[in-house]
């Protein structure tokens, strides 16, 4: 094992690079336990001022991977130095998830939960991540209407769930709307 010393992020929290955020966060607050407070697991290994060294750098990795502006700029540092072997698609596999959506006309709750699945985010670390209510993203996603909001909060809603996926969140909330409203129409 190499010294925390020499250990990247992804290492020292011991996540994959293609690591989601709740898997940062999981990584994170074992960390916390063991290296903070009394643990049998580090009193033998380690003094309290070794643990407070290394917690102080799986503080510092946690708090750039858990932010996707601070991941990204990680990341490229790491390719760059040839530190980290950033996986490349293959030929015939399945693309990321574009940041726009061209190719779909009307945004539904099923299309954005779709997005959101091939984006490895689940609908808790959406809620945590926005301060949304869990109930209202999961009405959004399951197109129950009735269960919404007030428009006025939809629509903030929906901005900041496309800005967690990194889609247009423009496009996504008009589109979303117009099929919210086309429900509304119908029901009156």
């Amino acid at each position: 094992m190499k010294p925390v010393s020499d250990q990247n992020y992804y290492e020292l929290l011991e996540v994959p690079y293609h690591a989601t955020w709740g898997d940062i966060q999981k990584a994170y607050q074992l960390a916390k336990k063991t290296y903070t407070g009394n643990t049998l697991a580090a009193d033998p290994l380690f003094s309290p001022e070794d643990r407070a060294a290394i917690f102080k750098k799986m503080e510092e990795a946690y708090q750039t991977l858990s932010q996707a502006d601070k991941r990204k700029a990680y990341d490229d540092k790491l390719a760059q130095t040839g530190t980290l072997d950033i996986p490349t698609r293959q030929e015939g596999s399945p693309a990321p998830p574009t940041e726009v959506i061209p190719q779909i006309e009307n945004v539904t709750g099923h299309v954005l939960k779709g997005l959101r699945e091939a984006r490895g985010l689940s609908l808790q670390e959406i809620a945590y991540k926005t301060r949304i209510n869990p109930t209202y993203l999961s009405s959004i996603e399951e197109d129950q209407m009735q269960s919404l909001p007030p428009e006025v909060y939809l629509r903030g809603y929906l901005t900041q769930y496309a800005q967690i996926l990194r889609l247009d969140a423009g496009r996504v909330t008009g589109s979303y709307l117009q099929h919210y409203h086309r429900w509304k129409d119908q029901n009156r």
